[in-house]
């Protein structure tokens, strides 16, 4: 009997061991993580407005170089993107041609023309167009930011107008200019309210290390959005 009961004790323990092991070796398992929120809206001045935002040139299209030796391309899309974020804290969904460094179009006939279609194309759903572009001139005392619209397009005009007093405004440039007419294949081929800024002369080398300055574009990009919704407001009177 003694036998028996020791028997049945060692077994006992046995299993408590095996019971205890078990469970050290358990797999641990989490809850599940929630999904990110979805970013709401942001109610401002350009609620329901979609603006379409081209940074100028990318990829094997440079664009000007100033005397830095940086490219056009590379400013115009620092400058967009502190656009979108600008435009999208006013309320507006904002649609970037491009937010990497590269072309629109690949290797092939025509490659120029169907980047610029390929632009065109991004603002099937638009409202607005901005192309973002860095100028240049032969010689060094030109300055100052420029806005270019399409002749005969009386919405672009106004935009344009909006958009180059809001700048000057912002930029206290040495000699304020005024919007202007310009043949650009973007500006030709969108039935909307498109425009081409020209945020500055790349071949000033005064004015180009402003534009090289993130904060500088910045207040570029604040001047914009807000000639943007300066125009909005006036359409929706």
């Amino acid at each position: 009997m003694g036998k028996v009961r020791r028997l049945l004790w060692g077994l006992l323990a046995v299993a408590v061991v095996a019971a205890g092991t078990a469970f050290l070796h358990k797999p641990v398992t989490t809850a599940p993580q929630p999904a990110p929120a979805t970013p709401t809206p942001i109610p401002g001045p350009l609620t329901g407005v979609t603006v379409c935002v081209d940074p100028g040139h990318g990829g094997y299209d440079g664009g000007a170089y100033g005397a830095s030796g940086r490219a056009e391309k590379e400013i115009n899309l620092a400058v967009a993107r502190q656009l979108a974020d600008a435009l999208e804290e006013r309320g507006a969904r904002v649609i970037l041609t491009r937010d990497t460094d590269t072309a629109l179009a690949d290797e092939g006939p025509e490659r120029k023309r169907r980047d610029l279609q390929a632009r065109v194309d991004a603002a099937a759903e638009a409202d607005i167009f901005l192309s973002i572009h860095m100028n240049e001139y032969r010689t060094a005392a030109e300055s100052g930011p420029q806005v270019f619209y399409r002749q005969g397009q009386a919405d672009s005009r106004l935009l344009a107008g909006f958009l180059q007093q809001s700048m000057n405004a912002a930029l206290s440039p040495a000699r304020p200019r005024s919007a202007h007419t310009g043949e650009y294949y973007l500006l030709e081929h969108l039935q909307i309210p498109a425009v081409l800024v020209e945020c500055g002369f790349l071949s000033n080398p005064a004015e180009e290390q402003k534009l090289l300055d993130a904060d500088y574009q910045r207040r570029v990009a604040e001047s914009i959005a807000e000639g943007v919704a300066e125009f909005a407001g006036m359409k929706s009177e």
